[in-house]
C-alpha cells in the first residue's frame, strides 16, 4: 500500500480541498442541531402556553395568548423557530409565567 503526503505541492491543493470540505460538513450539522433545538424549544412552549390558557380559560388574557399562540406556532411550523419563540413567551407573559427555557 502506498502512503499519500500532502507535501507534495500538487497534492497540498486536494489536501486543502479536502479539509475544507470537511469543515464545511461539520459546520452545516451545527445548525441542523441548533434548529432541532428550537423546534423542541417550540413544543415545550407550546405545551406550557396550553396549560396557561387551559386554566385561565374564559379570561381576555386567554383570548389574547390564544391568538399569538396561533401565530408562533404557524410561525414554528414555517421554520421561523426565532420569531415563534418570541411570540411563545410575549403570550405566556401575559399570564405573568416565565418561559421555560425561552432562549
Amino acid at each position: 500500500m502506498s502512503h499519500v503526503s500532502c507535501r507534495s505541492p500538487s497534492l497540498r491543493i486536494a489536501c486543502l480541498a479536502a479539509l475544507a470540505g470537511a469543515f464545511a460538513l461539520l459546520a452545516g450539522s451545527g445548525d441542523v442541531a441548533a434548529e432541532q433545538t428550537r423546534s423542541d424549544r417550540c413544543t415545550i412552549l407550546q405545551d406550557q402556553l396550553a396549560e396557561q390558557i387551559k386554566t385561565h380559560s374564559g379570561s381576555n388574557r386567554s383570548a389574547k395568548a390564544t391568538t399569538i399562540g396561533t401565530k408562533a406556532r404557524k410561525l414554528c411550523a414555517e421554520g421561523k423557530q426565532a420569531q415563534g419563540l418570541r411570540a411563545y413567551v410575549k403570550a405566556l407573559q401575559l399570564f405573568g409565567v416565565q418561559p421555560i427555557d425561552p432562549k
